[in-house]
């Protein structure tokens, strides 16, 4: 059982490992990345493994959520991988053109492989692109 969405906070967290969650589902895209953090803080602590649930967002969050889920421990039974939920491709009517505005659309972690995303070095060294130039979406504030 994964303490979900309501856990608001590292307190509501602790709330619900206190009464038997076996994991934490991260929702890195929906709180700030400090309240995120203190959040997997408590569940290392607590020896409590995460993973980050995407909350069906577009290519840029998976980006968010994938560099968030890359940092935390291994996911037990997964072997030497993370765990991260990507749903967008299915519920998105126009996924593909949200994936045209991806700044590293060609990166060789922007799709799963078999449901896998394999991050690699270039991943780490830019995040995946989310600190790039993005005009589609600088263009709507101007």
């Amino acid at each position: 059982m994964a303490a979900d969405e309501s856990a608001h906070t590292d307190k509501d967290s602790i709330k619900r490992m206190e009464k038997g969650c076996k994991a934490i589902a991260l929702k890195a895209i929906a709180k700030t990345l400090s309240m995120t953090m203190k959040i997997a803080q408590a569940a290392h602590e607590r020896n409590v493994p995460c993973f980050c649930a995407d909350l069906t967002v577009n290519p840029i969050l998976v980006e968010w959520n994938k560099n968030v889920a890359g940092r935390l421990n291994s996911f037990p039974g997964l072997g030497n991988l993370g765990l991260v939920e990507s749903n967008g491709h299915q519920n998105y009517k126009n996924w593909e053109t949200m994936m045209s505005f991806h700044p590293r659309k060609d990166g060789a972690w922007v799709r799963a492989a078999k449901g896998v995303y394999e991050l690699n070095d270039e991943f780490y060294k830019t995040g995946g692109g989310i600190f790039d130039p993005m005009p589609h979406y600088e263009e709507m504030f101007l």
